[in-house]
């Protein structure tokens, strides 16, 4: 028998013991029922329900944990930074905004989740772009940069979350411009995937057993939507 023969044959076994197993403990497993897929998951839904787990006032309960969390296992580029530091600090400060219209650049665009976080004199602002299924508008990021600077921030971030590109379309932000925001340190490239980390950590931190079963499930999507 040939190599490859006996690893066909080997896979065959493992998935029929696999729909064994199914088929016995069905009603206790229920492997394809998922509460999301009751739930709106275009692009809005995603962005909607990632400020609500980011909000320290959200009706989750667990203060600014998730959000202290979300810094330390997606974004590190803020976590390791020492001008981040106040803003660490006073975490517990940040507001979430959901669509934020960029106003101050007359750019008239929608952020999909814009936090913002004053300590003194300091302003911290960040901006992430939620892009699950879509491709970016031209000068869409850089609209976004504009926006933060225009509100103040004395220091900012661009998180692009994308499971499928590894760099914005060259058409939202330039390649030059985008190494120049990287070399300052003001964007962060995120995937659907990277979150699981993030949200396994809030699952162990999270003292509500409904709020921990939401994460779960939320898991469980990102898994089956974007990791196959």
């Amino acid at each position: 028998m040939s190599v490859v023969q006996s690893l066909i044959n080997d896979v065959s076994q493992k998935i029929h013991a696999l729909e064994t197993a199914q088929a016995l403990y069905s009603r206790q497993l229920s492997p394809d029922f998922s509460t999301f897929d009751y739930i709106n998951t275009d692009e809005l839904g995603l962005s909607r329900i990632l400020a609500a787990l980011l909000d320290p006032k959200g009706s989750h309960a667990q203060q600014e944990s998730f959000l202290r969390l979300f810094v330390e296992h997606c974004l590190p580029t803020i976590h390791r930074d020492d001008k981040w530091q106040l803003f660490l600090d006073n975490i517990e400060k940040t507001e979430v905004f959901l669509e934020e219209v960029t106003g101050k650049s007359n750019s008239l665009r929608r952020m999909d989740i814009y936090l913002r976080c004053k300590v003194d004199d300091e302003s911290y602002g960040i901006c992430i772009e939620n892009k699950p299924y879509t491709v970016d508008q031209p000068n869409q990021l850089i609209d976004y940069y504009n926006e933060l600077i225009a509100k103040g921030h004395t220091d900012l971030q661009i998180v692009y979350l994308s499971e499928y590109n590894d760099t914005p379309n060259p058409a939202s932000v330039d390649a030059e411009t985008l190494k120049c925001w990287i070399d300052k340190k003001q964007y962060s490239h995120l995937r659907f995937s990277d979150l699981i980390g993030w949200l396994k950590t809030c699952q162990v931190e999270c003292q509500n057993p409904s709020v921990s079963e939401f994460i779960a499930q939320l898991i469980k999507f990102i898994q089956k939507q974007f990791m196959g």
